[in-house]
């Protein structure tokens, strides 16, 4: 039962994580495949050709293009976090004026709120309808 349960809150907490970040990690998990792909290309073709000159250079290559997609990717995921944080704080600077803001046209309640003095419903039993200012 515990372990279960334990599975579950995994589970869930790693699909929580997961949801906003998805097409990001797509995309780099993508990126890291076609570098890793083309460099074991390259690496294949230079053995069976024997031209090895620009091995060294296919190394910095990979690795640049890995580095760049990681930071890419970084500044991707800190970007749209603040994204998200300011269009939170925007939404709820929006429902704070709407709860804020005095209706300004007629509501329909404005004659009980002239009136000097509203009558409860003891007033209207003991005194009628007297009492009308």
């Amino acid at each position: 039962m515990l372990n279960q349960l334990l599975k579950f809150t995994l589970i869930s907490s790693l699909l929580l994580w997961l949801k906003p970040r998805w097409r990001g990690l797509l995309a780099l998990s993508a990126l890291v495949i076609a570098v890793h792909t083309f460099h074991g290309e390259y690496l294949d073709y230079a053995e069976r050709s024997g031209d090895q000159s620009f091995l060294v250079w296919s190394y910095v290559i990979k690795w640049i293009a890995l580095t760049v997609g990681v930071l890419i990717y970084m500044v991707y995921t800190i970007a749209g976090q603040n994204n998200r944080a300011q269009s939170v704080d925007e939404t709820r600077l929006k429902k704070n004026r709407k709860v804020n803001a005095v209706p300004v046209a007629d509501d329909g309640f404005d004659f009980i709120r002239k009136k000097k003095h509203l009558q409860n419903r003891a007033d209207k039993i003991v005194g009628g309808d007297k009492r009308e200012e």
